[in-house]
């Protein structure tokens, strides 16, 4: 009987076969081939097989954009291993102690990711490593030409295709399984604009997807992955240029782009021409919220609708976002919603206390339920409100609530009002610790280039907006905040940043 995993497994095998000679990937002034990506592919499964490691493995994936790394998903998600996301960007003791705790058979990566703290962790847990190059011959090939894996035991992760990082925005990055099913359904829902095209037989597509977020962010994995299922060349980016950007959408006449909100801001700021990305028919922006002034300013210099999204790790994906017809009839009413709840998504409203589900309109707790996940609702750390026309609109995180002596402040509602300064590009708020109020607002804002203002005209800014008791008791100046590989505010490393002069 073939199974959904099977069924995953052979639908990625056969994407080398389809075109070999066509080029898959545009990586600066690289070409990768179909037929490359196959032979990393094939070059790994070969390597494991010689090393002995098990089938079913969870296989550290060293996730730096580079072809290989996409040729690496094809082969690991034909073979039956999970893939098992490790971030590279990090500092190297950091990947050396993840790959001791994560006890993995092997890992795949280029070759500049085998520093010899990480193969020094490889032989400290019985686990290999795989080099893989997809211009290279071979393609893959085991670190030492004789390793085979150690006892164990090895991590084995039973039905699960790959897994997600959550974002980091709060703490550690936390690891989510996605069994089979969920990564069918997911897919099925990342393809929505190909839906009709479904029963057609799989072809190459000509129209690329760019990638432009790291693979080690859940997002750029999942851009990846949607891409290679839909066998879609793709321009890969190690970091976004806006006009490298630009020169991508022109070249490919890409119809739809994905942007986070600080690439939307750049793309303003550095004034792109509108006939440079006219083939877009639209912009899906996600992973942050995006002020709403900027939306507005963005689709009346360029035309362009921008249909923002809200989605999780957890639930592998979209929760819920806007189409264009939501926005050609609400697209002024209801702009700043996260939009309509995908088709398999179900939304229930909580009291922050009791619990009790409240009405629609009324803020609490988002609790959500999808069969991607399983039975029952699960709930959030999102504030959330659901309204009678059926749109989710986002209002922070319960669990960042500043409690200033009694008074309950959302972080996201006073970084808004600072991004409506004309000299403010970003700003993250921070809860220090007071003797008096037991926490007090501490707002760090990014400037914008060549502005100028002060820590006072900002806090009288704020206080013309809001209630005395949400102006921050500091605002820093700085010309650059610390960010996710996401571009979300990085709030521990932000923290970080005044651990002398604040307490946290």
């Amino acid at each position: 009987m073939t199974t959904i995993a099977d069924q995953i497994a052979a639908h990625f095998a056969s994407l080398p076969t389809l075109e070999p000679d066509s080029i898959a990937v545009r990586y600066g002034d690289t070409r990768t081939s179909w037929g490359q990506l196959g032979q990393v592919g094939d070059g790994i499964l070969a390597s494991l097989n010689t090393a002995g490691v098990p089938k079913g493995s969870s296989i550290g994936w060293i996730a730096r954009n580079d072809p290989a790394l996409l040729g690496a998903l094809i082969g690991l998600i034909k073979g039956g291993y999970t893939v098992s996301p490790v971030n590279p960007h990090q500092p190297v003791a950091k990947i050396a102690e993840q790959l001791r705790a994560l006890q993995m058979a092997a890992s795949v990566g280029v070759a500049q990711d085998f520093h010899p703290e990480v193969r020094e962790a490889l032989a400290d847990t019985g686990g290999v490593g795989v080099v893989i190059d997809a211009h290279a011959t071979p393609a893959a090939q085991l670190l030492g030409a004789g390793d085979v894996v150690g006892p164990g035991p090895f991590r084995i992760l039973d039905d699960a295709i790959v897994e997600r990082l959550t974002s980091g925005t709060t703490g550690e990055p936390k690891r989510i399984q996605v069994p089979a099913a969920t990564f069918q359904k997911a897919l099925e829902l990342g393809a929505r604009s190909e839906k009709d095209k479904q029963a057609e037989p799989l072809k190459v597509k000509r129209s690329p997807g760019i990638l432009l977020t790291t693979f080690s962010h859940s997002g750029g994995l999942w851009g990846a992955l949607l891409a290679l299922n839909q066998a879609r060349p793709v321009e890969l980016f190690d970091k976004f240029d806006v006009q490298r950007w630009a020169d991508a959408v022109e070249r490919g006449q890409v119809k739809a782009a994905n942007l986070v909100p600080s690439m939307i801001t750049m793309v303003l700021e550095q004034g792109v021409a509108p006939e440079k990305i006219k083939s877009l028919l639209v912009i899906r922006a996600g992973t942050a919220p995006l002020d709403p002034e900027t939306q507005r300013l963005f689709e009346e210099t360029y035309g362009i609708p921008v249909l923002t999204e809200y989605s999780a790790s957890e639930f592998m994906g979209g929760i819920a976002g806007w189409s264009l017809a939501d926005h050609k009839a609400y697209g002024e009413s209801k702009r700043g919603a996260a939009g309509t709840l995908r088709p398999d998504m179900q939304v229930k409203i909580t009291d922050v206390a009791t619990g009790e589900e409240l009405e629609r309109g009324q803020i609490g707790i988002l609790n959500l339920k999808s069969p991607r996940i399983g039975p029952d609702f699960i709930r959030t750390t999102d504030l959330a409100s659901f309204d009678t026309d059926d749109f989710l609109w986002i209002h922070g995180r319960a669990d960042e609530a500043i409690n200033r002596g009694g008074f309950k402040i959302l972080p996201e509602k006073v970084a808004e009002t600072l991004r409506l300064h004309e000299a403010v590009r970003e700003a993250g708020i921070l809860a220090a610790k007071d003797s008096r109020l037991g926490q007090v607002p501490i707002a760090v804002v990014e400037i914008v280039d060549g502005a100028r203002t002060s820590e006072q005209e900002l806090k009288d800014f704020v206080r013309s907006q809001m209630p005395a008791y949400m102006v921050p008791t500091a605002i820093e100046l700085v010309d650059a905040l610390p960010r996710t590989l996401s571009m979300k505010v990085d709030r521990p490393a932000l923290r970080a940043l005044f651990k002398d002069k604040y307490q946290f």
